[in-house]
Parts: structure tokens; sequence; C-alpha cells
């Protein structure tokens, strides 16, 4: 019997092909290759688009911020920055206009605001956001297609660059006389209900110095525990001690830090000042205390007699000052009877970008009591005629309209700020004024709202009534320039700078002269007889009395305006900070903005 060999050869061949570990590899090879080409590709093309996204963050970045330096030209800058970065011009994808909000409680995306309607400015542009993409760098990861994990390369950038000025409006440089110190004190001190005592060279250290707005405000913060943002302090009444002893803190000259301290000092915290409206804070306003005076901040100044007499101005309403202030004249008096000023509609001082930035003075109601003795009336001595005289003066007002910073080195020195500025309407009036004239909200006045007064009663028998109104003096308008070539200089903290003027040519003495010879009209003087006469005679007599009335009455007025009247009513106007028919605005500090990345 034959067996079968068969089973025996083949585990003969079956065991050493089974111990046989040489070619373990090349099956494991043609199952991962695919896998490993697909790693290393992965590798490879993901290095390069992290290197080419970081490059064209890098280059997205730069061109934002040259696009920033002119947005009026952004397109053409960034494309400009992409070719010099060494990038095509085609891979700006979008190019965004509009306002950066400097304000901490927002989040980051939130401070551009496309929409322009979330941030102050009047639609003025200041921040620019590009965005760009390009296909990324691959060699192993295309054949992918579809599936490729790696996007394109995307970048955006937002840049913002606010340039800054600060201004002030006042009556411009006075002449410190005995007669404006005295108006100071007493009109100041009547305001203040304190017996007020500043020298002459007090009051030209005021004048002559302006204090560091930033460490004046972060001296304020600190004195009355305000921990937020500027904002939030200016929303405050404060202690008039404490704003002047911050304002010293805040000054650089000697003198005038010893003169706030000296004031600080007289007045005490009784008199309370809302700041609320005084300050306008433009980009400072959602910013945390103690940042004003960090670079690259503005630095501007706010003078320091202006802060003071605006100060106390803030603080009251219409105030009786019949007893306060005084001239005499032979023959005459004359007394501040009332002053009301208007609500505040535009600060006082004011920092911040053209477009956003204004200021203004105090709309001004003075009325004055105007007293002739020996006056007679058809051979009736009277002891006095009191005539009531009303000067209303509108409030003279500028805006920042343009912060032109040029590309050179010295852009400190060749700065210049344009400020759109306008003086009041100014009118005069003899008469009784409509109830609630001499209060807050001061309404305006018109020819129709002042009705006749008397101002003589004999016996009963004869009486006079008087009423006139000056024509009025309309305000002028127009563009001051500061800086190279300009009609004025920019400021910085401790120096104000120079000041430029825009007038309507109103002076007391031109108005009050016009406001007389008006009672010599027919409206004038109105001359009633009492009791029985005949007609004729009646007219005769009424005649008589007007006419001897008009030399009686009208010629004293007449002298009284460029000697007393005059200077009196220049110097109270002065003393509050206004110069009758001007506006005298000073830019008090510019700063041209550097782009930045937010």
């Amino acid at each position: 019997m034959i067996r079968s060999r068969r089973p025996v050869f083949r585990r003969a061949w079956l065991r050493p092909l089974l111990g046989d570990r040489s070619a373990a590899v090349a099956p494991m090879f043609a199952a991962l290759g695919a896998v490993l080409i697909g790693a290393a590709g992965f590798a490879l093309d993901g290095g390069l688009y992290y290197v080419g996204q970081r490059n064209l963050r890098a280059a997205t970045d730069a061109a934002a911020l040259a696009a920033a330096q002119n947005p009026a030209q952004a397109a053409a800058r960034a494309r400009d920055s992409l070719s010099r970065n060494g990038y095509d011009p085609a891979i700006l994808r979008s190019v965004e206009l509009g306002r950066y909000c400097a304000d901490a409680g927002l989040g980051a995306a939130q401070r551009f605001d496309a929409s322009m309607a979330l941030c102050p400015g009047n639609g003025r542009v200041n921040a620019v956001r590009i965005r760009t993409g390009k296909p990324a760098r691959q060699f192993l990861m295309r054949v992918l297609g579809p599936a490729n994990p790696l996007p394109d390369l995307s970048a955006s950038a937002t840049a913002a660059r606010i340039d800054e000025a600060g201004i002030g409006i006042s009556s411009g440089v006075l002449t410190v006389t005995n007669a404006l110190v005295n108006s100071v004190n007493d009109l100041l001190g009547a305001l203040l209900g304190i017996e007020l005592r500043l020298s002459a060279a007090d009051v030209e250290a005021l004048m002559a110095s302006n204090v560091d707005a930033g460490l004046f405000f972060d001296a304020l913060a600190q004195r009355v525990g305000e921990s937020g943002t500027y904002g939030a302090l200016t929303a405050r009444t404060v202690g008039l001690r404490d704003l002047l002893a911050a304002a010293a803190s805040a000054a650089d000259d000697s003198a005038t830090a010893a003169t706030l301290s000296l004031l600080a000092g007289q007045v005490g915290n009784g008199h309370a000042v809302p700041l609320n409206g005084l300050f306008g804070l433009g980009v400072w306003k959602n910013m945390p205390v103690g940042g004003a005076d960090e670079k690259p901040a503005l630095r501007a100044g706010i003078n320091a007699y202006q802060l003071f007499s605006y100060a106390v101005q803030a603080g009251n309403g219409a105030v009786d000052l019949s007893d306060a202030i005084g001239a005499v004249a032979p023959g005459s008096s004359v007394l501040l009877a009332a002053m009301a000023t208007g609500p505040m509609d535009r600060p006082r001082f004011s920092f911040g970008p053209a477009g956003e930035t204004s200021v203004s003075t105090s709309a001004l109601r003075l009325q004055l009591d105007v007293g002739i003795r020996n006056v007679s009336l058809l051979g009736v001595p009277l002891i006095v005629v009191k005539l009531p005289v009303t000067i209303d003066i509108a409030a003279a007002q500028g805006q920042v309209s343009a912060i032109d910073c040029p590309d050179t080195a010295e852009q400190a020195r060749d700065t210049r700020v344009t400020v759109q500025a306008g003086s009041g309407l100014v009118n005069a009036y003899i008469g009784a004024l409509p109830a609630g004239a001499m209060t807050r909200p001061m309404p305006p006045l018109s020819a129709a709202d002042v009705r006749s007064v008397r101002i003589v009663n004999v016996l009963g028998v004869v009486t006079v009534d008087s009423r006139a109104v000056a024509q009025p003096v309309m305000g002028a308008s127009g563009a001051l320039v500061f800086g190279p070539g300009g009609q004025g200089s920019i400021g910085r903290p401790g120096s104000p700078g120079t000041p430029a003027s825009i007038g309507n040519g109103a002076q007391v003495g031109p108005l009050l002269t016009s406001l007389v010879g008006s009672l010599g009209g027919q409206d004038g003087l109105q001359v009633t007889l009492l009791g029985s006469c005949l007609p004729i005679v009646c007219d005769a007599t009424r005649a008589l009395a007007r006419s001897q009335l008009s030399s009686a009455v009208v010629n004293p007025i007449a002298g009284l305006v460029g000697t007393t009247i005059d200077p009196l009513v220049t110097d109270l106007l002065a003393a509050l900070g206004v110069q009758l028919g001007h506006a005298t605005l000073w830019a008090t500090g510019a700063r041209c903005g550097v782009p930045v990345l937010v």
C-alpha cells in the first residue's frame, strides 16, 4: 500500500516560511503609506500656512496703520503698504471706514463703529478696518481637493488715529486795572456771598497762566473720591475749595498755585459747583481717571482765572447785587441791580477731535439802575429819576473745525487748529421786563417784551413813563486759525498761548448812546397829566414836560455813558469772562495722533 506524502511536503514548505520576518515592513508600508504621506504633507503645508498667516497678519496690521494715517486715502495707502511689504495689492478684500470708541466699557470688537452712530464725532472718520486674503502655499495637501482641511489665508486689522485739541473761550487778554480788580472782588465775591480780597498781582497771576488739564482732573478725582471715568467725575457737583485746591496742585507757575491756594482758603467748600456742562471731554470721557496725563494723551491747559470765574458762575442763577456794586458820578448814580445767566448749552473748556469740540461763554443779562438827581419838571423839583437799563448779551461760541497735522518732524511747531467762532447778538432796553426775565432759564427778549416803566410821579398829577429799545448789534462769525500763519498760537500746560478774537464792534458806549437817544423819540417818554384842563392846554403842557425831561434826563445819561456806565459794564463783563460783542478763543493744546491698532 502506497501512502501519500503530500501533507509532509506541505509542512516542510510552510515551516521555514512561517518563521521568516524579513519582509514584514512591506505590507505595513503598503497599508500605511498613504497615511504617512498625508501626515508629512500636513506638517509641511501646515507649517507653511502658519508662517504665511503670521506674515499676512503683520502686513495687514501695517496696511491698517498706513490707512489710518489718512482715512480719506485709506484704500490707496493700504494697497501701497501691502505692495511695499511684498504682497500683491489685489489681496486687499475690503476697506471699511468708521469711528473708534475710546470706551473701556466696550469690548475690543465693539470699539470700531462702522455705523458712525455709537461714538460722538459728528460723522467724522477716525478709524479704518481692512481685510485681506490669499490662497495658502501648498505642496501635498492640494491633492485632497475639497477635502483639504487648510483654508485660504485671511487677516483683518483695525487702526485709529485721533487728533485732539483743547480750546477755551473768554474775554481775551485783559489789562489788569484797579477798577477791574474791584469788579472781580465785588462781583465774584457777591456771587460767592463772601468778601473777596484779590490783589492786582493775584488777578494777573490767574490770568497769565494755565493749569494742566490732565493733572487737574486727576487731582480733583482723588480729592472727591472718584475712581471711575472722567465722565463720571465731571457729572459730579464738587465744592469750590476742592476745585481750586486741585487746580493749585496742577499749576506750573508758583504764583498761580499760591493764588489758587489763597482762594481755596477764602471760599470754603460751601459753594457747590456742578461740573456737568462746564467741561467737554471728548475721548477722555470714558477713560478711567488717572490716564489723562499719560503719553500719548493730549496735554492741554485751562486758564486759571477762567476756571475760577466760570466755576463761580456755574454755581448760581440770578443774584441780587443791588448792594454789591455801585458807581457814583456828580448828580447821578449807577447800580448793578441784578444779573442773570442762561443755562450752559456748551462747555466753557473742551478737549477732543475736530467736529465735536466746542465752547461758549455765558448768555448774560445785566440790569442797571441809573439814577439822575436834581431833575425838575414844570418848575417842580424831582429828587431822582431812576431808569432801569437792561443789557442782553447772547453767548459767544467756538468749535474746532479742523486740526491740520503736517507730515513733518516738527508737528508740535507746524500743527494748525482752526476754530469756527461767532460773537453773540447784543441788545439794550429801558423799561420793565417780563416776569422771570432775571431768573433761569433766561428767556430771550424782544422789543415787544419790554413795557413802559414809570420813572416820574409828581403828586399824582403828572406821571412820566419811559420805554426805549436800542438797535440790536448782530453777531459776527468766521474762522480763527491757531498755529503758523494764523491769528493766534497754540498753548500748552503752563502757557496759555496767544488768543484770537472775532468781534462785531459792539461797545457799551455806542450801544447805550443809541438807547438813550431813543428816549427822545415819540414813544420814548410818555407824559400823562391828571385832572381837568382844556385839550389845547394839556397838549402844550405835555409837550413842555417832554421837552424838559428830554434835556434833564437824556443829557445826563448820555454824559454818564462814556465816563461811568461804559467802564463799569466793561469791567463787570470782563470779571465774568465776557467781552461785549466779541468771541475770544484760546487753543490751549493740540496733539497729532499716532495711528494705533485697536
